[in-house]
C-alpha cells in the first residue's frame, strides 16, 4: 500500500463497491453503485492521487476517483492528444496553447508548434 492510499477514502470501505459485476454504468445496479462509490471519492483527500495512479497505470476497471472505465480511457486519449486533464495535470504545459508538454518540460516555455507561428509571423 502506498502512502496515498493509507489516507484514501475508501481504505475501509467494501473493495467491491469499486469494483462492478458490469462495466455497463447504464445498468440501474451498476449505476447505483457508481453513485455510492462517487460518494466516498467526492470527499477523499488523496482524489488526485488516485485519478493520477489509475490514468497512468492503464486501470482497465473498476471505479477510481469516482471515474468509470470509460472515463479514464477518455482521460488517457486526451492526454495523448495533447489536452490536459484539470485534476491531473497541473504543468507543465504549453502558455500558449495549453498542450501538454513531454517530459521534460520548462514550465512556462512555449510549445514547438507556438514557436512556430511566432517565428513565421516575425518572419
Amino acid at each position: 500500500m502506498t502512502a496515498w492510499q493509507a489516507r484514501a477514502a475508501c481504505r475501509d470501505a467494501d473493495p467491491e463497491l469499486f469494483f462492478p459485476a458490469s462495466d455497463d454504468f447504464t445498468a440501474i445496479e451498476t449505476a447505483a453503485q457508481l453513485v455510492a462509490a462517487a460518494k466516498v471519492c467526492h470527499h477523499c483527500p488523496v482524489r488526485r492521487e488516485c485519478l493520477t495512479y489509475a490514468v497512468d497505470s492503464g486501470q482497465r476497471h473498476g471505479i477510481w476517483a469516482g471515474h468509470t472505465p470509460g472515463q479514464l480511457r477518455s482521460i488517457r486519449r486526451h492526454r495523448r492528444a495533447g489536452v490536459p486533464h484539470p485534476d491531473i495535470d497541473v504543468a507543465p504545459m504549453c502558455p500558449g496553447c495549453s498542450l501538454l508538454f513531454p517530459m521534460p518540460a520548462v514550465d512556462g516555455q512555449l510549445c514547438a508548434g507556438c514557436l512556430e507561428r511566432l517565428h513565421g509571423k516575425g518572419a
